[in-house]
C-alpha cells in the first residue's frame, strides 16, 4: 500500500465539486489514455447499466458504491458516467489533489471531484455529498471499503460513511428516494496474453532485494508465500523482537492486534475489539493528529505521535494481507494482485505496475431504496447499521457472480 500523506503533512482544505461539462468530455480522452497506459485497462464491460438510468431519470439521489481494489478504480466509474451521459460526483481522499503545480486542485473539482479528510471529522465534504444527494442531479461515488486493498474476489468490511450519507439525504428529500447502487468491480488480463513473465520478472526482483538467489524451479504460489513469511518475520522481530510461528493467516492477525491493541492502550486507555481494524486506525490516527496541534508538546512527545502514526499505516498494511487470499483460490489475477502489494510495499512503487492489458468487468446490481429501510426502521443509526450490512452483501454477492479469474498451473 502507497502510504499517503496524514493531515499534519499535508494540510487539508475542502473545495466544493463545480461540475463542468466542458472540462469533463474535453479530460475524456486524456483519462482514456490513463487508463490504458498506467493502468494497461484495454477494455470496460459493463452490466446491470439498466439498474441506474431510471432512477437518474426520476431526479431521485444516486450513490454508486463500488468495491475498490485497484488504483484504476475511479477512472473506471468516470467512464461509466461518460457512457449514462451524466457526470458523477466524486468523493476523494484529499491528498490526491496535492501536486501538478495547482492544476489538479483546479481542475478535480470541474470533473465532479471533492477532497474529504479521513481523519478528521470532515463537515464539510459530509454537507457537500448530502447536497449533491439531494439535488438529484448527478450520481455521486463513493467507495465504501475506504482504501485500496488489493483484493478483488473479498470484500473488507464497509465502513458506515455510505449508508450515514444516503440516509441523511433521504430524510431530507421530499417526494423522491436516495438510493444505493451497489457495484462489483474486477479486472481480468485480456484473452491471448500471458502476464507470467512480468510477474515472474517481478518475483526475481524482489528476491535479489532480500539477496536471495531465484528460484524459479519453486512454483510462483510458493515462492509467494515463502517471501511474505519472509517480510513477515522481519516485522515481527521489530515489534515482537522474536519471529512466531504457525499458519501465516494466524501470525498476521496476532501482529496486527498486537500493534493496534498497544496503540489504543497508550492514547485511547481503552480497547475497542469489537470495531474493524480500519474502524480503529481512523480513532488512533485522528487522536495523534489532533495531539499533534498541541503547542506543549516536547520535541521527543512529538517524534513519539508521529512514529505512533507510522504504526497506524503497518496495521492497515498487515490487514490488506489476509494471508490465505491466494491460496484460497490461485488464480493468475489474485497472484497479480499480491505481487503489485509487493511492489508497492517493498520496491516503493507509488502504484504496483500491472502485469499485462487487462478489461475491467463492472456489474451493477439492485438498487437499495434507502428511504423506504429509513421510513420501515426509523431510527438513523439502526438504518445506517442495516444498509451497510446489506451493502456489503450485495457487493460480495455481485463479485461471486462475476466469478473468479485465470486458474494458476505454475
Amino acid at each position: 500500500m502507497h502510504r499517503l500523506p496524514l493531515a499534519d503533512e499535508l494540510p487539508y482544505q475542502f473545495l466544493a465539486p463545480k461540475v463542468n461539462r466542458f472540462w469533463v468530455r474535453t479530460t475524456r480522452r486524456f483519462r482514456r489514455r490513463m487508463l490504458r497506459g498506467e493502468h494497461r485497462v484495454e477494455r470496460i464491460d459493463v452490466e446491470g447499466i439498466e439498474h441506474l438510468q431510471p432512477l437518474l431519470d426520476h431526479g431521485d439521489g444516486v450513490l454508486l458504491a463500488p468495491n475498490h481494489s485497484d488504483r484504476a478504480d475511479g477512472l473506471v466509474m468516470l467512464d461509466l458516467a461518460d457512457r449514462i451521459g451524466r457526470p458523477m460526483c466524486a468523493m476523494a481522499m484529499h491528498q490526491l489533489f496535492a501536486g501538478s503545480a495547482g492544476v489538479r486542485r483546479w481542475l478535480f473539482p470541474r470533473l465532479g471531484l471533492f477532497p474529504v479528510d479521513r481523519e478528521g471529522s470532515d463537515l464539510a465534504a459530509v454537507k457537500a455529498a448530502v447536497e449533491i444527494l439531494s439535488a438529484g442531479e448527478h450520481p455521486l461515488l463513493v467507495f465504501p471499503e475506504g482504501e485500496v486493498y488489493h483484493l478483488t474476489d473479498r470484500l473488507t468490511p464497509l465502513r458506515e460513511g455510505v449508508a450515514f450519507l444516503a440516509t441523511s439525504a433521504a430524510r431530507k428529500k421530499e417526494g423522491k428516494t436516495v438510493w444505493i447502487v451497489p457495484v462489483g468491480l474486477k479486472y481480468r488480463f485480456l484473452d491471448g496474453h500471458d502476464p507470467m513473465p512480468a510477474m515472474l520478472g517481478l518475483m526475481d526482483r524482489l528476491e535479489h532485494r532480500f539477496t536471495w538467489w531465484n528460484s524459479r524451479e519453486i512454483p510462483l504460489v510458493e515462492r509467494i508465500y515463502r517471501y511474505a513469511e519472509a517480510m513477515l518475520t522481519l516485522k515481527e522481530l521489530e515489534y515482537l523482537r522474536q519471529a512466531s510461528s504457525g499458519p501465516l493467516p494466524e501470525r498476521i492477525a496476532s501482529l496486527r492486534s498486537h500493534i493496534v491493541n498497544k496503540l489504543e492502550d497508550r492514547h485511547l486507555g481503552k480497547r475497542q475489539e469489537h470495531a474493524t481494524v480500519p474502524s480503529r486506525v481512523n480513532d488512533l490516527r485522528r487522536h495523534c493528529l489532533e495531539a499533534l496541534k498541541g503547542q506543549a508538546l516536547s520535541p521527543e512527545t512529538a517524534v513519539q505521535f508521529r512514529r505512533d502514526l507510522n504504526d497506524t499505516f503497518v496495521a492497515v498494511q498487515l490487514f490488506s494481507y489476509p494471508g490465505d487470499y491466494l491460496r484460497e483460490n490461485p488464480t493468475v489475477e489474485r497472484a497479480s494482485e499480491v505481487l503489485m502489494k509487493f511492489d508497492e510495499d517493498v520496491l516503493g512503487s507509488e502504484i504496483g505496475a500491472p502485469h499485462g492489458p487487462r478489461r475491467a468487468v463492472l456489474k451493477l446490481g439492485e438498487p437499495i431504496d434507502v428511504a423506504a429501510r429509513l421510513n420501515a426502521e426509523g431510527k438513523l443509526k439502526a438504518v445506517v447499521r442495516t444498509v451497510t450490512a446489506e451493502l456489503e452483501g450485495r457487493i460480495q454477492g455481485l463479485l461471486d457472480a462475476i466469478g473468479p479469474g485465470r486458474p494458476l498451473d505454475r
